[in-house]
């Protein structure tokens, strides 16, 4: 934070849920486009990074890949007009697909440092968004983060894909459905129970039942869950249809969701390891 900002001489850095300032498409700019086309006015060979890169946003963009620019700069200048111009979920599928192309692809360690540092990007600029699961979402929290970041790697597979899925029908998506998205959070629960019950045919109710029976798992704790579960099947029909005038669910009730089924699942697989059969 600027020292302007820290004495509160000037606010923050701001970029909500459905916009992308200025201030924020410059900063990522200036620290992405060195990285996406190195080099200056030499021709671009078909080995050369800035070569393939081009080309790769060009298809992204839909653009004919033989009008792509055929030297760095050309292709700085040429993308730097698009990028700091376009509607803001355009911005945000260009900046994620651009900064895929140059993370580091085979060392694990320096692909979470590289998007460790681009949460830290994202955040001084007050973006709405980081990443979870090398993907934009629409959560900046670091709590949160966590939580969501281990229930989208569980060892229980079919808990990761549906979190996963969760976070995918949240903005930046701009086909976003926050109905969709609660239905997959509340699935993620329900597979883990499935998994760890070991009956694969349970509903969400009944593996629950079958969890209690097998491991302490706290009453409060169960009838939260029990409510959540109520909460996915009310008239606003997350798991149904949606039953007529029954008021839309939000983007902030999907968030809340995706949070609260990561640390629900993350918890019931961590009974198993550490609490005693009952």
């Amino acid at each position: 934070m600027r020292f302007s900002q820290r004495i509160g001489a000037r606010p923050p850095f701001s970029s909500g849920l459905e916009e992308a300032s200025p201030k924020l498409r410059t900063a990522l700019w200036n620290v992405l486009q060195g990285r996406l086309f190195p080099g200056s006015y030499n021709d671009l060979d078909a080995e050369d990074v800035s070569y393939r890169n081009a080309q790769l946003i060009w298809v992204h963009m839909h653009r004919p890949v033989n009008e792509a620019p055929t030297t760095s700069q050309q292709a700085k200048y040429a993308l730097s007009e698009y990028w700091l111009s376009c509607e803001w979920p355009e911005f945000f599928d260009l900046f994620e697909f651009s900064l895929q192309c140059v993370m580091p692809e085979e060392d694990d360690d320096a692909r979470a440092q590289w998007f460790s540092e681009a949460n830290d990007l994202l955040e001084d600029q007050g973006c709405a968004y980081g990443f979870i699961a090398e993907e934009l979402a629409p959560l900046t929290n670091p709590l949160e983060v966590q939580e969501v970041s281990r229930a989208a790697d569980s060892a229980i597979e079919s808990v990761a894909e549906h979190i996963r899925a969760a976070l995918a029908l949240m903005p930046p998506n701009p086909d976003h459905s926050a109905r969709n998205s609660i239905k997959e959070s509340i699935s993620a629960v329900e597979a883990a129970l499935k998994n760890l019950t070991g009956d694969a045919t349970a509903t969400l109710g009944e593996g629950l039942k079958l969890f209690a029976k097998k491991y302490q798992l706290d009453q409060s704790l169960y009838r939260v869950i029990e409510q959540i579960y109520a909460f996915t099947n009310a008239p606003s029909g997350m798991r149904h249809a949606k039953a007529k005038e029954a008021p839309d669910v939000t983007i902030d009730q999907a968030r809340l969701m995706v949070v609260v089924c990561s640390a629900f699942s993350n918890h019931l697989i961590a009974l198993t390891a550490s609490a005693p059969a009952a």
